[in-house]
């Protein structure tokens, strides 16, 4: 007999012919009709070329030859239900593993604090990992399960095989040092215009944006500096003038390294969104569903504004 000749669900009917030893009994198991359940009898009679059944006054009673295959039949289908049909589950309570997210440096310091919070007390055994990768890697590593979650700003993280879940967007803040000069609490548009201007171009996407809705406006930064990391920023800040316009939740995050003072920026620009991106692949596996559930409990809906006044720092 080859494989390919058999059908499986003939196996389950088997499997109920055997155990209720009775037609009309296998049917109900079944909740298929008789006449249905006779014709599969039929049908397993010629695959095996054998009458696995006799009828009796008490119903079916099996040959010798189909007894002798009840053990191991009831051992395959348990098999089938439990490898291939039982749901996987999760639980993040003992489970021990890794979980990688990409995000930029900053992502870590405006994400990781609350997400690392929130997995040591309801799940102690993950361990975490971070990776920043460039935009051509980032879509092979969510497909082969390198990466988990990429999460932040990735405008061009896109495509069929991809999922995406907003969690809140987030408006500009210019960013200078507490003790500046010249800018307050509040800037002007001369002051912008004037003023040296420094820029972080991480994967050189997110302040490219805004650099032409600053020009559709009419407005030229004079920029200075150019850099890849926005950790470097409060150095740089604290040892120059320079006016850096970033996005609200890391210049939030950025100001509780160094004494850095928030201003209200004098023109209007399209918030960002930030995102949540899986692959296809695991929109049903059990553990990266739960991870999105955590990312989304801490993240989502919280849309960030700009403030004039700066945060009040920790106490140390």
């Amino acid at each position: 007999m080859d494989i390919a000749d058999v059908d499986l669900n003939l196996l389950v009917v088997f499997d109920a012919l055997l155990r209720h030893r009775s037609v009309s009994g296998a049917a109900r198991a079944l909740k298929m009709s008789q006449p249905a359940t006779s014709f599969a009898l039929n049908r397993l009679r010629k695959m095996f070329g054998e009458p696995l059944f006799v009828r009796t006054s008490r119903g079916i009673h099996p040959t010798p030859y189909a007894e002798s295959l009840s053990a191991p039949l009831e051992a395959i289908l348990e098999r089938i239900r439990a490898d291939l049909l039982q749901q996987p589950t999760f639980d993040p309570s003992t489970e021990q593993r890794s979980v990688t997210f990409n995000m930029q440096d900053i992502g870590e310091l405006v994400f990781l604090p609350q997400i690392l919070g929130r997995l040591n007390k309801i799940a102690p055994g993950l361990q975490l990992r971070t990776v920043n990768l460039p935009a051509p890697l980032l879509k092979p590593a969510l497909r082969s399960g390198e990466v988990d979650i990429a999460l932040g700003h990735f405008p061009d993280l896109a495509g069929a095989a991809l999922f995406q879940q907003r969690l809140f967007s987030h408006s500009f803040v210019c960013i200078v040092r507490a003790d500046h000069p010249t800018i307050k609490d509040e800037m002007t548009r001369r002051q912008f215009l004037d003023g040296l201007h420094a820029v972080v171009h991480p994967a050189g996407h997110m302040n490219d944006s805004l650099e032409a809705e600053l020009q559709a406006q009419g407005l030229m930064r004079k920029v200075s500096v150019r850099i890849e990391h926005f950790l470097a920023v409060p150095t740089i800040l604290s040892q120059s003038n320079l006016i850096f316009t970033v996005p609200y939740a890391i210049g939030e995050g950025l100001a509780k390294l160094a004494d850095i003072k928030l201003v209200k920026p004098p023109f209007k620009a399209k918030p960002r969104v930030i995102r949540q991106h899986w692959h296809a692949r695991y929109q049903r596996d059990a553990a990266n569903r739960w991870l999105r559930s955590v990312v989304a409990e801490l993240f989502m809906d919280k849309e960030i504004r700009p403030r004039t006044k700066t945060p009040r720092r920790q106490a140390t």
